[in-house]
């Protein structure tokens, strides 16, 4: 039977400047871009990838450098960048915390050249910046992952016990206590390990600056076309969109939690959001306070908290697993939630107690399409391998993305060459599912009712309930990724950005 997708619908309502990204925000704001071109009538391609975000645009631009003479059409629902890459903490991470993952999927030598993948792909990501003179405000910083409740251990302890056993170092350094003071005063921090050459960039920035390189080269991009349907067809496969469609040899799926609905995918990733708040630039109070060294990262709650502080002197401040969706469908809380913003700015005044008398200048909210193991993959799909897909990012995609281009590009021109060799050993790493509907959705709420109780209890220097222990337990870094009722190894906290 021919394949035919049906996409989630757009929801393309325009919200106040404080419910908005920031990131996009400055990004359009520093641009001279033309007004969207929108898809019209038929088109053709030899390559059409659906969604314009960072997945799309390295997939591009490795596509180019390989094959120069490549037709390639992306369509994207709004502006390019507005979804995951232009929500996020700008924080492009690694896979050291997945390490124990790696070595009970993959074994020794297959985990650590994965793991080697995705700190490579940090210094591939500044010579590309570099190369190309991209203003995306990229900067190497310390980053801490802390424990901010007293009675929390330390959640990093499984990825030094498992790189001892590996024969290798993690690129973080154990803090004293008195260390701990020096960089954090007398706010909530108790320990914590920190990693001290950290890259973190403005993600709109950077995909903006991304598209901008595909535009020169040929690529051929439409934003505000939403597509709603995908269809295979003898001798190619059609994206259909409210005013036009392309016809292309091979097509991409690149919306991350967007087509996380998508029959195929569906049992394998769950949707929740990432939650995040951002004060205006203060810089004079952040140097009269003695914040402007504070580092960023990430603390060992269930439901993590990233943030970190921005050149102009902003602080930001996120949570994951916030609200979470039904049938992997989002709806307008995936963009922002009153109620999520409210617990995220509680965590900030718990967290940044020098800062209770500064307003939150903005709050936005997006969707994480979570994988069991935190991993993505690079597939096709088993009814028509003519359309491929990566999913799965799981809150860390700002390196996973670029990393992923490399292997979907050699994908997408079949080469069997390195890249594919690594996708090969990301679809063996793919373990674990999640149960269907009501069942998700139900348990998924208990548990993270329990988090939420559990959390409090050790906010509080008590013990929690055995109850709430126990499905806290199910449970690691964020709630989905423990909401699974087949055989998968345990999650490990991964200390890197959470993103929509």
């Amino acid at each position: 039977m021919p394949i035919d997708l049906q996409m989630q619908p757009w929801h393309a309502a325009p919200r106040p400047p404080t419910q908005t990204s920031v990131w996009v925000t400055e990004a359009l704001a520093g641009e001279n871009a033309a007004p969207p071109v929108p898809l019209q009538g038929d088109a053709a391609a030899d390559i059409c990838i659906v969604g314009g975000g960072f997945t799309a645009f390295w997939t591009a631009l490795r596509l180019l450098e390989q094959a120069p003479s490549l037709s390639i059409a992306i369509v994207e629902a709004g502006l390019c960048g507005q979804g995951a890459s232009g929500r996020n903490s700008g924080a492009i991470g690694h896979w050291w915390g997945r390490l124990p993952t790696l070595l009970r999927l993959l074994g020794k030598d297959d985990a650590l050249r994965v793991l080697r993948a995705s700190v490579d792909v940090l210094d591939d990501v500044r010579g590309f910046v570099a190369a190309h003179g991209i203003d995306c405000d990229l900067r190497l910083e310390t980053s801490v992952w802390s424990t901010t409740y007293p009675s929390q251990a330390g959640a990093w302890l499984p990825m030094f016990k498992a790189a001892e056993a590996a024969g290798v170092a993690p690129p973080h350094r154990p803090l004293s206590a008195e260390d701990m003071r020096v960089l954090f005063g007398e706010a909530p921090y108790y320990q914590g390990v920190a990693e001290d050459n950290a890259l973190r960039v403005q993600p709109a920035k950077l995909l903006r600056a991304l598209r901008r390189l595909a535009l020169q080269r040929g690529v051929r991009v439409h934003e505000a076309s939403p597509v709603g349907r995908i269809t295979g067809e003898p001798a190619h496969v059609r994206v259909r969109t409210e005013h036009g469609s392309v016809r292309a040899g091979k097509v991409l799926l690149a919306a991350n939690a967007w087509m996380a609905h998508l029959p195929e995918i569906r049992p394998f990733v769950a949707v929740t959001s990432s939650d995040l708040v951002v004060t205006a630039p203060i810089p004079e109070l952040l140097k009269q306070r003695g914040l402007l060294q504070r580092p960023g990262g990430v603390n060992s709650r269930m439901m993590l908290n990233y943030g970190s502080l921005t050149p102009a002197g902003r602080v930001y401040l996120g949570r994951g697993g916030g609200s979470i969706a039904w049938g992997n469908r989002m709806g307008p809380a995936f963009d922002f939630s009153a109620r999520m913003t409210a617990e995220v700015e509680q965590d900030f005044r718990y967290l940044y107690p020098e800062l209770r008398d500064v307003p939150i200048a903005a709050a936005w909210s997006g969707p994480i399409d979570r994988s069991p193991t935190g991993l993505p993959w690079f597939a096709r799909m088993a009814a028509d391998p003519r359309v491929h897909y990566a999913v799965g990012f799981s809150g860390h995609g700002m390196g996973a993305t670029a990393l992923g281009g490399r292997v979907l590009a050699s994908q997408l021109l079949e080469r069997e060459d390195t890249w594919t060799e690594l996708g090969a050993l990301l679809a063996r790493a793919r373990s674990g599912w999640y149960p269907p509907e009501p069942i998700r959705f139900g348990a998924a709420h208990a548990i993270r009712r329990a988090v939420a109780r559990r959390d409090e209890a050790l906010h509080r220097g008590r013990t929690p309930s055995r109850l709430d222990a126990r499905l806290a337990a199910m449970a690691m870094s964020s709630l989905p990724d423990r909401l699974r009722f087949a055989p998968a190894p345990q999650l490990d906290p991964q200390p890197g950005e959470t993103q929509p």
